[in-house]
This record gives C-alpha cells, sequence and structure tokens, in this order.
C-alpha cells in the first residue's frame, strides 16, 4: 500500500491580505470597490473556488492538508499574476475592473513586462518589499473554517452581513433558487446524487425528500439555514482580526465606511475613494421605504410559520447590529 503524503503548508511571500468575507447580496461587492480605490491596495479578486475547497474538506471529500495548500498555491501565483495584469478584468462597467483602481494605469502597463525568470524574480522582490494590500473577495467561508483551517483566522478579514428580510427578498426575487436547482453554467455551487435525485451542496442528506417536497420558499428557507445562520452564529463575533460591517450602515454612512477600513488597514482614503461612493450611489436614502417593501413582500409570499421563522432571525441580527455596527 502506497503511504498517504502529507501535503506541506507554503510560506506566501508576503501575509497582506484583506478577506472579504459574507454570504450572497450582503454588500461584499461595495466594500470591496472602497478597498480597491485606498491607497496600497491591489483590485479585488473574487475567488469563489476557495468557497468549494473549503467545503469539500468539510464533506471529507479532499484531504485536509492539500485543501489548504491548494488556495495558498492559487494566492501566492494570484499575487505573482498581478503584478503581469495577467486575468486582470479591464471590461468597463465590471465592478472588478481595474478601471475602478487606483492603480489603473499601472496594471496598463504591466502589460508590457515580459514573463521571464528576471522578471518574476523582479516582481517576487518588490512584493516582498511593498507588501500591497491584496483583497480577496469569498462566498461563506470563515464561518465553516475548522481544524487545520484556522490557519486561515490568523488573516484580516471583513465580514459584511444584511437582514435576513433583506436576503430572503433579494434572492426570492431574483429566482435564484430554480437556477441553483438546475446547476445553471453561472452558478458556483456543486451538486451530489441522492435518491436518484440532483440535489444541491446546502441540503443534507437526511433532508432530500423534505427538501423536492417543499415549495419555493421552503426551499429558500433551506438555503438560508445552512448559509445565513452560520453568520450569525456569536462564535464568529469573538474570532480576531475581524471586522463586522452591516450593509444597512455602509448605505447611510459610508464617510464612517471609510474611516473604519482604512485605520483597520492601515492605509488611506485616495483621490479616487469619494468618487467611487458616488459611483456607488452612497449615501443611500429611502432604506425605511426600501426595508418595508422587502418586509410586505416576504409577508405576503410566506406562510406564517416561514415568516415567523425569518423574524426570529432578524431578532437575531438586529441584536447583532447593535452590538458590533456602527
Amino acid at each position: 500500500m502506497t503511504p498517504k503524503l502529507k501535503i506541506l503548508k507554503r510560506n506566501l511571500i508576503h501575509k497582506n491580505f484583506i478577506f472579504i468575507d459574507g454570504m450572497s447580496k450582503t454588500g461584499k461587492t461595495v466594500i470591496c470597490m472602497i478597498i480597491k480605490t485606498l491607497n496600497n491596495c491591489q483590485n479585488y479578486v473574487p475567488k469563489w473556488r476557495y468557497n468549494n475547497i473549503l467545503k469539500f474538506n468539510n464533506l471529507n471529500l479532499i484531504d485536509e492538508d492539500l485543501a489548504i495548500d491548494l488556495i495558498l498555491q492559487d494566492m501566492q501565483i494570484s499575487m505573482i499574476e498581478d503584478k503581469l495584469s495577467r486575468y486582470v478584468n479591464f471590461r468597463k462597467h465590471d465592478f472588478s475592473s481595474v478601471n475602478n483602481s487606483s492603480y489603473k494605469n499601472k496594471y496598463i502597463n504591466n502589460l508590457k513586462i515580459k514573463d521571464n525568470d528576471y522578471e518574476i524574480n523582479k516582481i517576487i522582490k518588490n512584493l516582498k518589499k511593498d507588501r500591497n494590500i491584496i483583497p480577496v473577495m469569498l462566498d461563506d467561508f470563515f464561518p465553516n473554517c475548522r481544524g487545520k483551517f484556522s490557519y486561515f483566522l490568523n488573516f484580516k478579514k471583513i465580514i459584511t452581513l444584511r437582514s435576513p428580510i433583506g436576503v430572503m427578498y433579494s434572492n426570492l426575487s431574483r429566482n435564484k433558487m430554480n437556477k441553483i436547482i438546475k446547476g445553471h453554467p453561472w452558478q458556483i455551487g456543486f451538486h451530489y446524487l441522492k435518491n436518484n435525485k440532483k440535489v444541491p451542496w446546502f441540503i443534507k442528506p437526511k433532508e432530500v425528500d423534505t427538501f423536492f417536497d417543499s415549495d419555493l420558499v421552503g426551499k429558500y428557507m433551506m438555503f438560508m439555514n445552512t448559509d445565513y445562520k452560520p453568520y450569525l452564529n456569536q462564535k464568529l463575533y469573538s474570532i480576531k482580526k475581524t471586522k463586522f460591517f452591516f450593509i444597512e450602515d455602509v448605505w447611510s454612512n459610508p464617510a464612517k465606511t471609510v474611516k473604519k477600513i482604512t485605520k483597520f488597514l492601515g492605509t488611506s482614503k485616495s483621490i479616487n475613494t469619494d468618487l467611487m461612493l458616488k459611483n456607488l450611489k452612497l449615501p443611500r436614502i429611502n432604506l425605511e421605504e426600501k426595508y418595508e417593501k422587502e418586509f410586505y413582500f416576504l409577508k405576503d409570499k410566506m406562510s406564517n410559520l416561514q415568516f415567523k421563522k425569518i423574524l426570529q432571525n432578524e431578532k437575531n441580527y438586529n441584536f447583532k447590529k447593535n452590538r458590533y455596527g456602527f
């Protein structure tokens, strides 16, 4: 029998990363758009594959040491590729486009750099010296870090949250569940086979029949229970090197948001930061009317029991927001 190999955890060129984590539609992109305009910050990169690697690990489908090093490998290679402007987004209207970055001209000039040993070694040397802040956007990552994956808790991280009513409304009004169930090519989740059915990742094997017997709202409730509820777990709020941003606070007080982020990252805003806030239409008005619309939309769509459960989560959310928000 071939002995099991222990995969070694690599040392990064530097560890000046900031992870932005949160469930879909909770404001991660808004935070990333602000960070990318700050001094000494690179353009942000969405890394959805890290979430899946973590989930595969927690399902015992991949060796834990291998899973961790796959993420570290990608982090390290991405540091170098960024300086080559390889795989960098130049699309004009995308949020992650370098057109919104403080270093837009540098990214354009980087396209001229040759890919050879001399240039790569020069990039590595400069990375060690400059230690630019590297924003990485994740989904559903830190609430699920356990075992050796606790290593990633040593990095700075921002976790975004939004009211359960807002998240439920956003997902339900966009009909996201049908795309998840069918495995739409633009979805990043995965499925497994159970009882001859294609089951989305967030459903436990013992809940498969319940899921397929449920109406659309019931399916969303099961999705929320798996993906949203961990963000309300009190243990999450004791993790060091973590800042929590509640999107309602960000919408209403972007100036305070910028101050908190710059202090946390040890940097300052640039001439592009205020312009970005304007482009993001911040601050936003009529938030109470927006919430009321979402509230009554869900009340109309949900059963009394379903709506009661959402309100219970809402109560827990408001407790966290009052304690850890602005």
